[in-house]
């Protein structure tokens, strides 16, 4: 039992040894200065374009904005045209209801509605012919001129309420006109946010693109028909192992599959406040990127270990205390841990204190270009740093070996 035992640990050693050393291939595609620079002016021929969709787009939005506008101008215009027309046909039916008031009242004065023989008596009743041709000349006009006068009043109404029907049909189809301008809107505003989210997209390939074209000109001094793979790599400073990026703490979630997402790096987390974090080996800083919203400030670090290339990249700082270009060592403080929601509110990726720590193959923004690419060139930083096995158990150094 004591010699399986025995056997069993000295197996155990040999795994962790072995696993302190193992280091993953590296295969990068191999790229010129030259290449850089075409593939940026490809980057700018599609900004360019974008923004032209997008110049488009707003244009067609503010159109449709000021057709909307006019729709409503004209729906206001004729609300008020159909209130002066309602307010005429009452004016009118009023004046009706008067004149056949006031020709009632005639009748009963003359005793025309008292029957035919009234009537004729009022008309035979005059005093010779000319009285009689008189009389009956005032009652045929005063019946013609009030039949006259409530027919065009009747008349008027009628067109009154023909031309309101007309408006309010008008204003049926406006309504129906601000509803498609308004769903026309609602799409161009979805298409408009699509090619803006695009736009920033592309913004900031264009700058890692320039950052990465400065970088290999002007500090690797790279000609245009050099390899990016060769080019300037010895003078990234020798190493033979990562240490750990902070003096004491533990792992808080570990490389791989979570509930929810995929979890490229492992989260390292202590107490102390202002936690100082640490480059995990010599190398030249690549790129720092400064309070983003899902990671915070980041790091990026370029490193020759053990003839190999990698990168390294320390997420969620509160502060990063290194620039582009910095040359680095072991003992290099390149920030303070951060994480905190409540500290450092623009990272909206974390919920409590640590450094998201990644290890990828090959050198981002020189191998390869793209922030998706360089999450797939990642691999567990178990493989090449010593961490204790499991989550929430202390370490105390950035050496011992577990």
């Amino acid at each position: 039992m004591k010699i399986i035992k025995k056997f069993l640990n000295i197996f155990l050693v040999l795994m962790l040894f072995s696993a302190s050393i193992f280091v993953p291939e590296v295969k990068v595609d191999a790229k010129t200065l030259g290449d850089l620079k075409k593939e940026l002016a490809e980057m700018e021929a599609n900004y360019k374009s974008n923004q032209q969709s997008k110049n488009l787009t707003e244009q067609q939005i503010n159109t449709a904005r000021s057709e909307i506008n006019a729709a409503s101008a004209e729906i206001e215009n004729s609300q008020t045209e159909i209130k002066n027309l309602n307010d005429e046909i009452e004016k009118l039916t009023e004046e009706i209801k008067n004149k056949e008031e006031e020709i009632r009242e005639f009748i009963r004065y003359y005793q025309l509605s008292n029957g035919e023989s009234a009537y004729l008596e009022y008309v035979f009743g005059a005093a010779d012919y000319t009285d009689f041709i008189y009389r009956l000349a005032i009652t045929e006009q005063l019946t013609k001129y009030n039949d006259n006068l409530v027919k065009k009043y009747n008349e008027t109404i009628e067109q009154n309420k023909k031309n309101a029907q007309t408006l309010a049909d008008k204003q049926v189809e406006l309504s129906k006109k601000q509803d498609t301008l308004a769903q026309k809107i609602e799409n161009l505003g979805s298409e408009l946010a699509a090619i803006s989210d695009e736009s920033i997209s592309i913004e900031e390939e264009i700058k890692m693109q320039k950052e990465a074209i400065d970088y290999y000109q002007n500090q690797l001094k790279c000609k245009d028909t050099e390899s990016l793979s060769t080019c300037g790599r010895d003078q990234l400073p020798a190493n033979t192992a990562f240490f750990r990026p902070i003096t004491s703490g533990y792992v808080t979630s570990e490389f791989g599959q979570r509930t929810f997402d995929f979890h490229y790096g492992v989260d390292l987390s202590t107490t102390a406040d202002k936690a100082p974090v640490y480059a995990a080996a010599s190398g030249v800083v690549i790129t720092v990127m400064y309070k983003t919203s899902c990671g915070g400030t980041r790091v990026y670090i370029h490193h020759n270990v053990n003839g190999q290339m990698y990168t390294t990249s320390y997420g969620h700082l509160r502060e990063a205390l290194v620039s582009k270009g910095d040359r680095v060592t072991t003992n290099t403080q390149i920030g303070i841990m951060g994480g905190n929601p409540n500290r450092e509110t623009w990272d909206k990726c974390s919920t409590g204190q640590h450094v998201h720590f990644v290890i990828a193959n090959g050198l981002y923004l020189k191998d390869y270009m793209y922030w998706s690419t360089f999450l797939s060139k990642s691999f567990n930083p178990r493989n090449l740093v010593n961490l204790p096995s499991g989550k929430y158990n202390w370490f105390y150094n950035r050496t011992t070996k577990y």
